[in-house]
């Protein structure tokens, strides 16, 4: 018995190990911190068109902003967030709301969005792919993402200085 328990944490633990192997040099090229490029997604927005983040590289400075209906958190925010559509949306800023999709059916997303006259794209993470890519844990998570395509922000809600951010990226 001892033996075959042996067995199976060292088989464990080759999977683990295995797990980790992809090209590590995509891999320190990528990823969701500071610095780091934007993984790539592709998602469909809530009329049905497919997004993908890719699109906007060298040209338009992104924010995505990872939310749910539910959340009073990302309700407070979205004052600011129309607000700062409204003033950098025509210099190029383009905001990708992605809606988590956990306990958040489509249809409630679309009543939300005419509820607060959300003004920006909307996507709807529907697999929760996007968000694990992200590694969002919490919400509302906000990344900021520079017009090469790499991370200049990423934090619960948006931070203060937000606008000093957007600024340098116009």
């Amino acid at each position: 018995m001892k033996q075959r328990i042996t067995v199976v944490w060292i088989a464990a633990l080759i999977v683990c190990m295995l797990s980790g192997c992809s090209n590590a040099e995509e891999r320190s090229a990528t990823g969701v911190s500071q610095g780091k490029r934007a993984p790539d997604f592709v998602l469909k927005d809530i009329d049905g068109k497919q997004v993908s983040l890719s699109s906007f590289r060298n040209n338009n400075p992104v924010c995505l902003l990872f939310w749910a209906t539910w959340c009073p958190y990302c309700v407070r925010e979205i004052p600011r967030v129309k607000s700062l559509h409204e003033k950098y949306a025509p210099k190029g800023l383009k905001i990708l709301s992605i809606n988590i999709a956990a306990n958040d059916p489509i249809q409630r997303v679309i009543g939300f969005r005419e509820r607060y006259q959300l003004p920006y794209t909307i996507l709807y993470d529907e697999q929760n792919t996007v968000s694990q890519l992200y590694g969002v844990m919490g919400i509302p998570v906000s990344v900021i993402i520079d017009r090469n395509g790499i991370i200049r922000y990423r934090g619960y809600q948006l931070p203060d200085n937000v606008e000093d951010i957007l600024k340098a990226l116009m």
